[in-house]
């Protein structure tokens, strides 16, 4: 499960850009369907991790995207939530990845009155 350590990343990230630890009301992340992150897998690790390391027990809240593809036959874009698809216009299973990949941190909300420690 890279999830767990996909969580630990997340919170010595944050506590780094934060300069220290502070408790967390809630985290919200993108995540595109060709990443191979489990969202709900993300949100339990994530949940537990920052209770262990005291940031409180921050709501991890996930925006999903859809992958953009190219296809390389007929050239149309479109998306998808994964890459069985075919294309749309043409049928061809042939296709560029354009995005949905993703993995982001989008922003970090802290406790009302928390300031961090270090």
């Amino acid at each position: 499960m890279h999830e767990m350590t996909l969580a630990q990343d997340m919170i010595r990230i944050i506590e780094r850009t934060l300069g220290g630890k502070v408790r967390l009301e809630r985290v919200n992340v993108t995540i595109g369907p060709l990443a191979g992150i489990s969202g709900e897998s993300l949100r339990f690790c994530f949940t537990e991790i920052a209770r262990l390391e005291d940031f409180g027990e921050p709501e991890l809240t996930i925006n999903y995207t859809k992958a953009r593809l190219l296809c390389l036959d007929c050239r149309e874009e479109y998306s998808s939530d994964d890459l069985f698809h075919c294309c749309p216009r043409c049928g061809s299973i042939r296709k560029r990845v354009l995005s949905g990949r993703e993995f982001t941190v989008d922003s970090v909300e802290l406790e009302e009155g928390e300031e961090p420690d270090g």
